[in-house]
Protein backbone atom coordinates (compact mmCIF):
# COMPACT_ATOMS: atom_id res chain seq x y z
CA UNK A 1 0.00 0.00 0.00
CA UNK A 2 2.98 2.54 1.11
CA UNK A 3 4.99 1.92 -2.44
CA UNK A 4 1.70 2.10 -4.59
CA UNK A 5 0.75 4.80 -3.03
CA UNK A 6 4.07 6.66 -3.08
CA UNK A 7 4.20 6.12 -6.47
CA UNK A 8 1.30 8.36 -7.51
CA UNK A 9 2.10 10.78 -4.97
CA UNK A 10 5.75 11.21 -6.49
CA UNK A 11 3.69 11.27 -10.35
CA UNK A 12 1.51 14.27 -8.58
CA UNK A 13 4.67 16.64 -8.21
CA UNK A 14 5.41 16.20 -11.89
CA UNK A 15 4.88 18.21 -14.83
CA UNK A 16 2.99 16.40 -17.34
CA UNK A 17 2.36 17.92 -20.68
CA UNK A 18 1.66 16.57 -23.92
CA UNK A 19 3.98 13.77 -24.95
CA UNK A 20 6.45 15.47 -26.96
CA UNK A 21 7.34 13.90 -30.45
CA UNK A 22 11.17 13.32 -30.19
CA UNK A 23 12.09 13.40 -33.72
CA UNK A 24 10.02 15.50 -36.69
CA UNK A 25 8.84 12.47 -38.57
CA UNK A 26 10.47 12.88 -41.88
CA UNK A 27 7.63 12.53 -44.22
CA UNK A 28 6.40 15.70 -42.41
CA UNK A 29 8.62 17.31 -45.16
CA UNK A 30 7.19 15.82 -47.62
CA UNK A 31 3.60 16.87 -46.61
CA UNK A 32 4.37 20.39 -45.86
CA UNK A 33 6.07 20.53 -49.46
CA UNK A 34 2.58 19.63 -51.29
CA UNK A 35 1.53 23.31 -50.30
CA UNK A 36 4.63 25.13 -51.19
CA UNK A 37 5.44 28.68 -49.62
CA UNK A 38 1.68 29.64 -50.00
CA UNK A 39 0.77 27.48 -47.43
CA UNK A 40 3.69 28.40 -45.23
CA UNK A 41 2.63 32.10 -44.72
CA UNK A 42 -0.72 31.38 -44.38
CA UNK A 43 0.34 28.65 -41.49
CA UNK A 44 2.18 31.75 -40.51
CA UNK A 45 -0.72 34.54 -40.05
CA UNK A 46 -2.14 31.11 -38.16
CA UNK A 47 0.40 30.52 -35.71
CA UNK A 48 -1.65 31.55 -32.57
CA UNK A 49 -4.85 30.16 -30.63
CA UNK A 50 -7.25 33.14 -30.30
CA UNK A 51 -9.04 32.69 -27.00
CA UNK A 52 -12.51 32.37 -29.48
CA UNK A 53 -10.95 29.70 -31.48
CA UNK A 54 -9.32 27.68 -28.21
CA UNK A 55 -13.34 27.87 -26.43
CA UNK A 56 -14.47 26.51 -30.01
CA UNK A 57 -11.73 23.47 -30.75
CA UNK A 58 -11.96 22.51 -27.12
CA UNK A 59 -15.56 21.86 -25.57
CA UNK A 60 -18.33 21.21 -27.91
CA UNK A 61 -21.78 21.19 -26.87
CA UNK A 62 -22.40 18.89 -23.81
CA UNK A 63 -22.15 15.08 -25.07
CA UNK A 64 -25.24 12.55 -24.07
CA UNK A 65 -23.42 10.03 -22.24
CA UNK A 66 -22.02 10.81 -18.63
CA UNK A 67 -18.26 8.97 -19.69
CA UNK A 68 -18.30 10.67 -23.01
CA UNK A 69 -16.53 14.70 -23.66
CA UNK A 70 -16.87 16.00 -26.83
CA UNK A 71 -13.39 17.92 -27.87
CA UNK A 72 -13.78 19.34 -31.08
CA UNK A 73 -16.29 17.41 -32.02
CA UNK A 74 -13.92 14.05 -31.40
CA UNK A 75 -15.38 11.85 -28.49
CA UNK A 76 -13.04 11.76 -25.56
CA UNK A 77 -14.18 8.16 -23.54
CA UNK A 78 -13.50 7.30 -19.60
CA UNK A 79 -11.44 4.50 -21.83
CA UNK A 80 -9.68 6.59 -23.98
CA UNK A 81 -8.03 8.44 -20.54
CA UNK A 82 -7.36 5.05 -19.00
CA UNK A 83 -5.73 3.00 -21.35
CA UNK A 84 -3.27 4.03 -24.47
CA UNK A 85 0.78 4.14 -23.70
CA UNK A 86 1.98 3.92 -20.77
CA UNK A 87 3.38 6.82 -18.91
CA UNK A 88 7.32 7.48 -18.77
CA UNK A 89 6.78 7.94 -14.92
CA UNK A 90 4.82 4.35 -14.55
CA UNK A 91 7.56 2.39 -15.40
CA UNK A 92 6.37 1.40 -18.33
CA UNK A 93 2.98 -0.03 -16.69
CA UNK A 94 0.20 1.38 -17.80
CA UNK A 95 -1.78 3.78 -16.42
CA UNK A 96 -5.11 2.10 -16.25
CA UNK A 97 -2.96 -1.58 -14.53
CA UNK A 98 -1.37 1.15 -11.83
CA UNK A 99 -5.08 2.38 -11.20
CA UNK A 100 -7.04 -1.26 -10.70
CA UNK A 101 -3.18 -2.06 -8.32
CA UNK A 102 -4.30 1.11 -6.29
CA UNK A 103 -7.64 0.21 -6.15
CA UNK A 104 -6.86 -2.77 -4.56
CA UNK A 105 -4.96 -1.36 -1.89
CA UNK A 106 -6.98 1.82 -1.35
CA UNK A 107 -9.87 3.15 0.41
CA UNK A 108 -12.39 4.74 -2.22
CA UNK A 109 -11.30 8.06 -0.55
CA UNK A 110 -7.37 7.52 -0.40
CA UNK A 111 -7.83 6.42 -4.43
CA UNK A 112 -9.65 9.44 -5.35
CA UNK A 113 -7.37 11.52 -4.06
CA UNK A 114 -4.17 9.81 -5.46
CA UNK A 115 -5.59 8.89 -8.89
CA UNK A 116 -7.40 12.49 -9.47
CA UNK A 117 -4.45 14.43 -10.13
CA UNK A 118 -3.14 12.10 -12.69
CA UNK A 119 -5.78 11.15 -14.17
CA UNK A 120 -6.41 14.89 -14.83
CA UNK A 121 -3.49 15.50 -16.10
CA UNK A 122 -4.03 12.84 -19.00
CA UNK A 123 -6.74 14.14 -19.86
CA UNK A 124 -5.52 17.49 -20.73
CA UNK A 125 -2.57 15.49 -22.62
CA UNK A 126 -5.35 14.16 -24.60
CA UNK A 127 -7.47 17.24 -25.12
CA UNK A 128 -4.21 19.29 -26.05
CA UNK A 129 -3.09 16.43 -28.58
CA UNK A 130 -6.79 16.67 -30.12
CA UNK A 131 -7.11 20.42 -30.42
CA UNK A 132 -3.42 21.17 -31.60
CA UNK A 133 -4.38 18.09 -34.66
CA UNK A 134 -7.34 19.93 -35.48
CA UNK A 135 -5.87 23.17 -35.98
CA UNK A 136 -3.01 21.38 -38.36
CA UNK A 137 -5.63 19.47 -40.14
CA UNK A 138 -7.83 22.60 -40.61
CA UNK A 139 -5.12 24.39 -41.97
CA UNK A 140 -3.65 22.10 -44.34
CA UNK A 141 -6.78 20.71 -45.57
CA UNK A 142 -8.16 17.24 -46.65
CA UNK A 143 -5.70 16.66 -48.99
CA UNK A 144 -3.38 15.74 -46.27
CA UNK A 145 -5.40 12.61 -45.66
CA UNK A 146 -3.83 10.54 -48.31
CA UNK A 147 -0.61 11.28 -47.71
CA UNK A 148 -1.14 10.69 -43.82
CA UNK A 149 -1.94 7.11 -44.88
CA UNK A 150 1.29 6.28 -46.82
CA UNK A 151 3.35 7.71 -43.41
CA UNK A 152 1.44 6.13 -41.14
CA UNK A 153 1.61 2.63 -42.73
CA UNK A 154 5.09 3.36 -42.96
CA UNK A 155 5.35 3.91 -39.16
CA UNK A 156 3.62 0.70 -38.55
CA UNK A 157 5.96 -1.06 -40.60
CA UNK A 158 8.92 0.39 -38.93
CA UNK A 159 7.18 -0.84 -36.08
CA UNK A 160 6.91 -4.43 -37.08
CA UNK A 161 10.59 -4.46 -38.25
CA UNK A 162 11.62 -3.14 -35.15
CA UNK A 163 10.40 -6.59 -33.75
CA UNK A 164 11.87 -8.61 -35.83
CA UNK A 165 9.80 -8.03 -38.93
CA UNK A 166 7.19 -10.72 -36.62
CA UNK A 167 3.35 -9.62 -37.34
CA UNK A 168 2.50 -11.65 -34.38
CA UNK A 169 5.14 -10.72 -31.73
CA UNK A 170 4.29 -6.95 -33.01
CA UNK A 171 0.47 -7.28 -32.36
CA UNK A 172 1.24 -8.94 -28.88
CA UNK A 173 3.89 -5.62 -28.30
CA UNK A 174 0.52 -3.28 -29.42
CA UNK A 175 -1.75 -4.97 -27.01
CA UNK A 176 0.73 -4.58 -24.65
CA UNK A 177 0.22 -0.38 -25.19
CA UNK A 178 -3.03 -0.85 -25.44
CA UNK A 179 -3.28 -0.42 -28.95
CA UNK A 180 -3.95 -2.29 -32.17
CA UNK A 181 -2.76 -1.51 -35.35
CA UNK A 182 -5.47 1.07 -36.57
CA UNK A 183 -5.25 2.62 -32.70
CA UNK A 184 -1.19 3.00 -33.90
CA UNK A 185 -1.51 4.50 -37.09
CA UNK A 186 -4.35 6.97 -35.49
CA UNK A 187 -1.88 8.11 -33.25
CA UNK A 188 0.59 8.65 -35.46
CA UNK A 189 -1.60 10.45 -37.83
CA UNK A 190 -2.00 12.83 -34.80
CA UNK A 191 1.44 13.13 -34.24
CA UNK A 192 2.56 14.47 -37.37
CA UNK A 193 -0.58 17.03 -37.45
CA UNK A 194 0.20 18.03 -34.09
CA UNK A 195 3.92 18.30 -35.29
CA UNK A 196 2.84 20.98 -37.99
CA UNK A 197 1.04 23.01 -35.15
CA UNK A 198 4.36 22.91 -32.88
CA UNK A 199 6.29 24.12 -36.09
CA UNK A 200 3.74 26.50 -37.55
CA UNK A 201 4.64 28.37 -34.09
CA UNK A 202 8.36 28.42 -34.52
CA UNK A 203 10.08 31.64 -36.22
CA UNK A 204 10.88 30.65 -40.06
CA UNK A 205 14.70 31.08 -41.37
CA UNK A 206 15.33 32.61 -37.64
CA UNK A 207 19.14 32.85 -37.92
CA UNK A 208 21.24 31.80 -34.77
CA UNK A 209 23.24 34.94 -33.83
CA UNK A 210 26.56 35.01 -31.97
CA UNK A 211 25.23 36.08 -28.94
CA UNK A 212 22.52 32.82 -28.82
CA UNK A 213 25.48 30.65 -29.07
CA UNK A 214 27.81 32.12 -26.49
CA UNK A 215 24.76 32.44 -24.17
CA UNK A 216 23.63 28.73 -24.83
CA UNK A 217 27.46 27.75 -24.70
CA UNK A 218 28.03 29.27 -21.73
CA UNK A 219 25.09 27.47 -20.49
CA UNK A 220 26.05 23.76 -20.92
CA UNK A 221 30.23 24.25 -21.04
CA UNK A 222 30.11 23.08 -17.11
CA UNK A 223 28.15 20.16 -17.83
CA UNK A 224 29.01 19.18 -21.66
CA UNK A 225 32.13 20.34 -22.48
CA UNK A 226 34.45 20.06 -19.97
CA UNK A 227 38.15 19.34 -20.72
CA UNK A 228 40.45 17.23 -18.55
CA UNK A 229 43.70 18.26 -17.89
CA UNK A 230 45.91 16.19 -19.41
CA UNK A 231 49.88 15.49 -19.10
CA UNK A 232 52.33 13.32 -21.28
CA UNK A 233 55.65 12.38 -20.14
CA UNK A 234 58.79 9.79 -20.69
CA UNK A 235 59.19 8.00 -17.52
CA UNK A 236 62.61 6.23 -16.52
CA UNK A 237 61.66 4.44 -13.55
CA UNK A 238 64.56 2.94 -11.44
CA UNK A 239 62.69 0.49 -9.58
CA UNK A 240 65.40 0.00 -6.10
CA UNK A 241 64.80 -4.19 -6.09
CA UNK A 242 66.00 -4.48 -9.59
CA UNK A 243 69.02 -2.12 -9.53
CA UNK A 244 72.22 -4.21 -9.85
CA UNK A 245 74.37 -3.71 -7.03
CA UNK A 246 78.05 -3.78 -7.27
CA UNK A 247 78.22 -5.15 -3.98
CA UNK A 248 75.67 -7.08 -1.94
CA UNK A 249 75.90 -4.61 0.89
CA UNK A 250 75.09 -1.32 -1.17
CA UNK A 251 72.15 -0.05 -0.31
CA UNK A 252 69.13 -0.70 -3.03
CA UNK A 253 67.51 2.68 -2.54
CA UNK A 254 71.54 4.37 -2.65
CA UNK A 255 72.05 3.06 -6.69
CA UNK A 256 68.80 3.58 -8.11
CA UNK A 257 69.41 7.31 -6.99
CA UNK A 258 73.12 7.42 -7.68
CA UNK A 259 72.16 5.65 -10.72
CA UNK A 260 69.40 8.30 -11.83
CA UNK A 261 71.68 10.94 -10.90
CA UNK A 262 74.41 9.43 -13.56
CA UNK A 263 71.68 9.07 -16.33
CA UNK A 264 70.30 12.78 -15.91
CA UNK A 265 74.04 13.69 -16.66
CA UNK A 266 74.08 11.75 -19.80
CA UNK A 267 70.68 13.13 -21.01
CA UNK A 268 72.03 16.79 -20.41
CA UNK A 269 74.88 16.00 -22.56
CA UNK A 270 72.71 14.96 -25.39
CA UNK A 271 72.03 11.10 -24.97
CA UNK A 272 68.27 10.16 -26.27
CA UNK A 273 65.86 10.17 -23.45
CA UNK A 274 64.04 7.06 -24.97
CA UNK A 275 67.49 4.95 -25.68
CA UNK A 276 68.13 5.36 -22.01
CA UNK A 277 64.89 4.57 -21.09
CA UNK A 278 64.47 0.74 -22.92
CA UNK A 279 68.12 0.55 -21.31
CA UNK A 280 67.63 1.31 -17.57
CA UNK A 281 64.09 1.60 -17.16
CA UNK A 282 61.88 -0.72 -14.71
CA UNK A 283 58.54 0.58 -16.18
CA UNK A 284 56.23 -1.40 -17.90
CA UNK A 285 56.69 1.48 -20.67
CA UNK A 286 60.16 1.14 -21.38
CA UNK A 287 59.41 -0.80 -24.78
CA UNK A 288 57.79 2.74 -25.77
CA UNK A 289 61.35 4.51 -24.94
CA UNK A 290 59.40 5.87 -21.18
CA UNK A 291 56.50 7.27 -23.25
CA UNK A 292 53.39 7.05 -21.94
CA UNK A 293 50.17 7.83 -23.40
CA UNK A 294 48.44 10.81 -22.93
CA UNK A 295 45.86 11.09 -19.45
CA UNK A 296 44.31 13.21 -16.63
CA UNK A 297 46.83 13.80 -13.93
CA UNK A 298 43.75 12.77 -11.72
CA UNK A 299 43.81 9.20 -13.28
CA UNK A 300 47.38 8.70 -11.74
CA UNK A 301 47.96 5.71 -9.02
CA UNK A 302 50.68 5.27 -6.63
CA UNK A 303 53.57 5.62 -6.85
CA UNK A 304 53.00 7.77 -9.84
CA UNK A 305 51.24 10.33 -7.53
CA UNK A 306 54.16 12.90 -7.45
CA UNK A 307 54.23 13.38 -11.23
CA UNK A 308 51.49 16.05 -12.27
CA UNK A 309 52.90 18.26 -8.94
CA UNK A 310 56.25 17.85 -10.36
CA UNK A 311 55.33 18.23 -14.23
CA UNK A 312 53.54 22.14 -13.07
CA UNK A 313 57.20 22.74 -11.98
CA UNK A 314 58.64 22.54 -15.33
CA UNK A 315 58.17 23.08 -19.08
CA UNK A 316 56.77 21.07 -22.23
CA UNK A 317 60.41 19.64 -23.26
CA UNK A 318 61.95 19.97 -19.65
CA UNK A 319 63.89 17.20 -17.66
CA UNK A 320 62.91 16.43 -13.86
CA UNK A 321 65.13 14.49 -11.60
CA UNK A 322 66.03 12.20 -9.98
CA UNK A 323 62.53 12.35 -7.98
CA UNK A 324 62.75 10.37 -5.25
CA UNK A 325 59.45 7.80 -4.77
CA UNK A 326 59.73 4.75 -1.81
CA UNK A 327 61.49 1.99 -3.56
CA UNK A 328 61.96 4.09 -7.04
CA UNK A 329 64.21 6.89 -8.57
CA UNK A 330 61.99 8.69 -11.20
CA UNK A 331 63.12 10.81 -13.88
CA UNK A 332 60.45 12.56 -15.94
CA UNK A 333 61.01 14.29 -19.43
CA UNK A 334 57.25 16.78 -19.75
CA UNK A 335 56.37 15.72 -23.65
CA UNK A 336 52.89 17.85 -23.22
CA UNK A 337 50.79 19.82 -20.60
CA UNK A 338 47.23 21.14 -20.34
CA UNK A 339 45.23 22.50 -17.78
CA UNK A 340 41.84 21.61 -17.64
CA UNK A 341 38.80 23.78 -19.18
CA UNK A 342 36.65 23.36 -21.73
CA UNK A 343 36.35 22.77 -25.30
CA UNK A 344 36.43 26.08 -27.21
CA UNK A 345 32.93 26.86 -28.68
CA UNK A 346 34.61 26.47 -32.48
CA UNK A 347 35.04 22.71 -31.31
CA UNK A 348 31.16 22.47 -30.15
CA UNK A 349 29.41 24.33 -32.49
CA UNK A 350 27.29 22.32 -34.02
CA UNK A 351 25.75 20.63 -30.70
CA UNK A 352 24.92 24.42 -29.49
CA UNK A 353 23.48 25.07 -32.27
CA UNK A 354 21.55 21.78 -32.14
CA UNK A 355 20.51 22.30 -28.51
CA UNK A 356 19.14 25.79 -29.73
CA UNK A 357 17.08 24.60 -32.06
CA UNK A 358 15.85 21.90 -29.48
CA UNK A 359 14.95 24.79 -27.23
CA UNK A 360 12.94 26.76 -29.73
CA UNK A 361 10.80 23.82 -30.45
CA UNK A 362 10.25 23.12 -27.18
CA UNK A 363 9.25 26.72 -26.37
CA UNK A 364 6.86 26.43 -29.68
CA UNK A 365 5.53 23.82 -28.31
CA UNK A 366 5.27 25.04 -24.91
CA UNK A 367 3.27 28.19 -26.53
CA UNK A 368 0.78 26.21 -27.81
CA UNK A 369 0.04 24.06 -24.99
CA UNK A 370 -0.33 26.77 -22.77
CA UNK A 371 -2.61 28.67 -24.92
CA UNK A 372 -5.12 25.38 -24.95
CA UNK A 373 -4.05 24.42 -21.13
CA UNK A 374 -5.38 28.15 -20.46
CA UNK A 375 -8.71 27.16 -21.80
CA UNK A 376 -9.03 24.01 -20.44
CA UNK A 377 -7.96 24.16 -16.42
CA UNK A 378 -11.47 26.54 -16.62
CA UNK A 379 -13.69 23.64 -17.77
CA UNK A 380 -15.72 21.73 -15.52
CA UNK A 381 -14.01 18.15 -16.30
CA UNK A 382 -13.74 16.99 -12.39
CA UNK A 383 -17.45 15.15 -12.58
CA UNK A 384 -16.45 13.05 -15.62
CA UNK A 385 -12.92 12.08 -13.61
CA UNK A 386 -14.75 11.42 -10.98
CA UNK A 387 -17.41 9.21 -12.93
CA UNK A 388 -14.23 7.30 -14.45
CA UNK A 389 -12.51 6.45 -11.76
CA UNK A 390 -15.33 5.49 -9.77
CA UNK A 391 -15.64 2.88 -12.46
CA UNK A 392 -12.18 1.47 -12.28
CA UNK A 393 -12.35 1.08 -8.61
CA UNK A 394 -15.61 -1.03 -8.75
CA UNK A 395 -14.27 -2.60 -11.31
CA UNK A 396 -12.16 -3.93 -9.30
CA UNK A 397 -13.74 -3.66 -5.41
CA UNK A 398 -17.45 -3.42 -6.14
CA UNK A 399 -19.49 -1.96 -4.04
CA UNK A 400 -21.03 -3.95 -1.33
CA UNK A 401 -24.92 -4.04 -1.02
Amino acid sequence: MDTTKAAFRNDERQVNRAAPVLVLLAGLLSVLSLWGAGCADEASRKASLTEEEIERLTYAPKPTRADVLLVAGEPLSCEDVMNGPPDRRGGGVPFKKRLEDLAAVATLEQFMELARPQARLRLNSRITRIVLYQRAKRELGDKIDETLETLTEKELRSFVLRHGGNNAEADEALRALGMNRSTFKELKRKQILSEYAITSKMPKDQPITYRELMAAYDQMKDQAFVRPAMIQFRLIDLEAAKVELADPNDDPVQAARTLAEKLVTRIMAGEDFGKLAKEYSHGFRKSFGGLWTPRDPESLAEPYLVLPDVAEKIEVGEIAGPIDVPGHAFIMKLEQRRPKGHHPLADVQEKVEAKIRIDRRLAAQRRLEAEVAEQTAVANIDQFLDDCLERVYRSVRPATP
